[in-house]
C-alpha cells in the first residue's frame, strides 16, 4: 500500500497477509507496529526514528523493507550511503530486512533503456552488498508496471504492479483487462 491508513483499513478489513507500507512518516510507526504493517525505509534518519520506537517497545526482528535510489531520485539509499546504513545495521537488533527494493525512472520508454538497465545492475550492486553485510539474503524486487513487460528477466524475487492493474500497458498494441477500477461520485 501506499500509505499507513491503508494498510490499517486492510488489517481491519481482516487481511492476515503481509502487507508492505511504501510511504511511511515517523510519525506512523506506532500504528504500523500495532497492526503488523512492514515500512519501506527510504533513509537512516528513518531507519533510526524507527529503531527508536522499536527498542521503546522491546520489539526485535521487526520486518522492513530497504528503499535503494537507482537513479529516480526520490526516496532511498543513495550508493554513498549504503556503508553507514550497513553500519548501523551491525549494531541494531530490533529490525529484519525483508526486502529490498528500487523504483525504475524510465521502463515504459525504450529510449532510455541503457539507463533502465543501469539502474537494474546499481541495484543488483547495492542490494548483493547489503545481504553480504547481513549474512542473509532479503527478498529483491525492482520493476514496476513496465518493467514488468519489458523486462522480465529482472523479476528477482517479486514485482510491484501498478498502473497495470487498470490495463494500462507499456507496450504498443497489447490491450490488458484491468483488475481493478477507480470511481468516484
Amino acid at each position: 500500500v501506499a500509505y499507513p491508513v491503508e494498510g490499517i483499513e486492510l488489517r481491519q478489513g481482516g487481511i492476515k497477509s503481509p502487507i508492505m507500507v511504501l510511504t511511511t512518516g515517523t510519525d506512523s510507526f506506532e500504528g504500523m507496529i500495532n497492526y503488523g504493517l512492514e515500512p519501506g525505509i527510504p533513509n537512516l534518519c528513518t531507519l533510526k526514528e524507527l529503531c527508536k520506537v522499536l527498542e521503546k517497545r522491546d520489539v526485535k526482528d521487526f520486518p522492513i523493507h530497504i528503499k535503494l535510489d537507482t537513479g529516480m531520485h526520490r526516496l532511498g539509499f543513495m550508493t554513498e550511503e549504503i556503508s553507514d546504513l550497513m553500519d548501523f545495521l551491525s549494531k541494531c537488533d530490533r529490525v529484519r530486512i525483508k526486502s529490498i527494493y528500487s523504483h525504475l525512472a524510465a521502463s515504459d520508454d525504450p529510449c532510455n533503456d541503457d539507463f533502465t538497465l543501469s539502474q537494474v545492475e546499481l541495484f543488483r550492486r547495492n542490494a548483493d552488498k547489503l545481504s553480504d553485510c547481513l549474512g542473509y539474503r532479503p527478498m529483491y524486487h525492482i520493476l514496476n508496471s513496465a518493467g514488468i513487460e519489458r523486462f522480465p528477466q529482472y523479476q528477482f524475487d517479486m514485482v510491484r504492479l501498478g498502473i497495470g492493474i487498470y490495463g494500462v500497458s507499456a507496450l504498443p498494441d497489447v490491450h490488458l483487462s484491468p483488475a481493478a477500477s477507480f470511481k468516484c461520485k
